[in-house]
């Protein structure tokens, strides 16, 4: 299929050509835990170096706080922003601000900020931990309250911050440890349960050997389950493995592979999608007193540990997250990615596209479908990819693309909701790269936030809506997306994290770009005002400008499906507007207009074409 950029299997018909092509080489398994852990040490010396202060129009966002440190996970993005009944909002990220033996940040720790219903808080000038942390999870905890939990990333384990109250009062604190002798447990996913959420539930996993930990009842990396009902005090289980999480059902589990759904209705669920082996959720109705497996992706290699040589297949890329609907469904997506052995080591491409979308209606994957987007596409399991334009220049190229450890398009966040005609509607936020905005200065493709919904459990799909995609967001990159659980003030609510380079400042080694200010931004998005079939019906259609470049005028043709106003904006690379034209009412059918660029300077523009609810954007030259 042309819509997928699969430029990794042209690199892996021989596996020397494969091993020395570093844009599609990133070590996993034993190699991959070695790699998570080069972001917890200083690797590079930045001392020499000038710290990047520049993102472009950043008050045009709404920004509630700021980060040179800018990994906020691995794979799975925790919960970072949870929505309350009363319309406020409290959101939290990995924050580091100190720059001095960068990665190191002495001062990493939980950054927090909260919504009152009108206004944001001021930045934070500090974590809210009295100690260095980082992968940080927030719930609401109480009545009234909130809690967050983290790793200190050595042996003493997780702390978890709490207060009675959200948004105000000072913080107190618990900590949790890994089982007797093996202390060091890292990278938590926590989640709240019960009445008031006063249940508290966390994963973590034993830190590999590749980390200063140990081996775990067999296996380099143990996932454990621990549940307290009475603020920390106790916890009944501590430190569990669940039966189908032993040495006998797993090889090993990564840093940041699984992730909580929010819970829903009295069930709460978890997943575990290490990638080359099977991908897991583990469900419960009993609040951590019973779990039920279930097998969405059965791989080839279940007990895949990175010691043992396989056959290359392809697998997920880890970047997953879970739902459980209002009747109680699992609905999970992830990226694809293709997996090899070379001389003792694991190696992922991340130079393989498609996200995948599977619900309990739908037969277990397995690596031959994940191979197959046709097959995808068919089964309903094939969501988004990399949106590719008309011409040859609206090409991604493999040179300009850079990875935060996932695939192309990757790291969901789902959420759900029915609309007015009880059609229960499944939407799934994303990154994936946008080639309609200038590269980097680093000649880097940057990453926009997307959607796209289903209202049929993935027979069928809307069209990509970027929701980063206006020229305001041209030299931005958008990355890292988490999602409230709450539909409040019919309203989702998204945060993620933006700066101007692709990629990040900590992968891989040597990493995308210098350390650069990152802001947290808070994004709220409206649900379709109907559903997705009359969506689509709505749409419209805009060719690329021909000629182009131009000189003098250009024309481009718009197809509409409903009569609709047309507007254009002519916008310079800096986001100043230069030229606009109302087109007025167009019927139903194929147009072609004029752009009269006769009084534009030499150089490269973006245009505009909006119908009032939709828009596309395309790039042209002026000669």
């Amino acid at each position: 299929m042309n819509k997928f950029l699969l430029f990794a299997l042209s690199l892996l018909i021989g596996a020397s050509i494969y091993a020395q092509d570093r844009r599609f080489l990133n070590n996993h398994s034993k190699a991959h835990e070695a790699r998570k852990i080069a972001i917890e040490s200083p690797v590079i010396d930045y001392m020499s170096y000038e710290i990047n202060e520049y993102v472009a129009n950043r008050d045009l966002d709404i920004v509630f706080g700021e980060t040179y440190y800018d990994l906020q996970s691995n794979s799975t993005v925790p919960h970072h922003v949870h929505a309350y009944e009363d319309g406020t909002i409290g959101t939290i990220w990995t924050r580091g601000m100190e720059t001095a033996g960068f990665p190191a940040c002495p001062d990493r720790g939980t950054g927090y900020n909260y919504f009152d219903g009108t206004d944001w808080g001021p930045y934070p000038t500090g974590r809210i931990e009295e100690l260095r942390t980082g992968w940080t999870s927030y719930a609401p905890y109480g009545e009234n309250g909130e809690i967050v939990c983290s790793h200190r990333f050595n042996s003493e384990g997780l702390v978890f911050s709490w207060r009675e109250n959200k948004g105000t009062g000072d913080w107190n604190y618990f900590t949790l440890d890994g089982p007797d002798g093996h202390e060091f447990i890292a990278w938590p996913k926590m989640t709240t349960s019960g009445e008031n959420n006063s249940i508290i539930h966390v994963i973590a996993i034993t830190a590999p050997v590749a980390s200063g930990g140990t081996i775990y009842e067999g296996l380099d990396g143990a996932l454990l389950y621990s549940r307290s009902m009475d603020g920390g005090e106790t916890w009944d289980p501590e430190n569990e493995i669940l039966d189908g999480l032993t040495s006998d059902d797993i090889g090993y589990v990564s840093a940041d592979n699984y992730c909580w759904a929010h819970p829903k209705n009295g069930i709460i669920a978890f997943t575990l999608n290490n990638g080359i082996a099977d991908g897991l959720i583990f469900k419960s109705e009993s609040d951590g007193d019973s779990w039920e497996k279930i097998t969405f992706f059965e791989s080839p290699y279940p007990l895949q540990d990175g010691d043992d040589p396989f056959d290359a297949y392809y697998g997920s890329d880890g970047t997953s997250d879970l739902l459980i609907d209002d009747e109680g469904k699992m609905h999970i997506a992830f990226g694809r990615t293709y997996y090899t052995y070379q001389e003792g080591s694991i190696y992922y491409s991340y130079g393989v596209d498609g996200l995948v979308y599977w619900n309990e209606d739908k037969p277990v994957l397995d690596s031959t479908i994940m191979g197959d987007p046709d097959a995808l596409e068919a089964a309903g399991c094939l969501a988004a990819w990399v949106l590719e334009g008309p011409n040859p220049e609206d090409t991604l190229a493999s040179s300009s693309i850079t990875t935060y450890g996932g695939g192309m398009t990757s790291f969901p966040q789902l959420a759900f909701n029915r609309d007015d005609n009880n059609i229960p509607i499944v939407n799934i936020f994303y990154t994936s790269y946008d080639i309609h905005r200038p590269l980097d200065a680093n000649e880097n493709t940057r990453r926009s936030i997307w959607r796209v919904i289903t209202e049929d459990g993935g027979a069928t799909w809307s069209e990509f809506e970027n929701l980063t995609g206006d020229v305001y967001h041209l030299d931005k990159e958008c990355a890292f997306p988490s999602i409230a659980s709450s539909f409040i003030n019919d309203t989702y609510h998204l945060v993620y994290q933006s700066d101007g380079f692709a990629g990040n400042a900590l992968q891989p080694t040597p990493p995308s770009h210098l350390p650069t200010l990152n802001n947290m931004v808070y994004l709220p998005v409206s649900p379709l005002a109907v559903d997705v079939k009359e969506n689509l019906e709505q749409s419209f259609e805009v060719s690329q400008n021909y000629p182009n470049p131009v000189n003098g005028q250009t024309y481009f043709t718009v197809t509409l499906n409903k009569g609709a106003d047309l507007n254009l904006q002519v916008y310079t690379l800096t986001g100043q507007m230069v030229n606009t034209t109302n087109y007025g009412y167009k019927t139903s059918g194929t147009h072609t207009l004029t752009i009269n660029a006769s009084d534009l300077a030499s150089g490269a523009y973006f245009y505009t074409v909006s119908t009032g609810t939709n828009k596309v954007i395309r790039k042209m030259i002026v000669q």
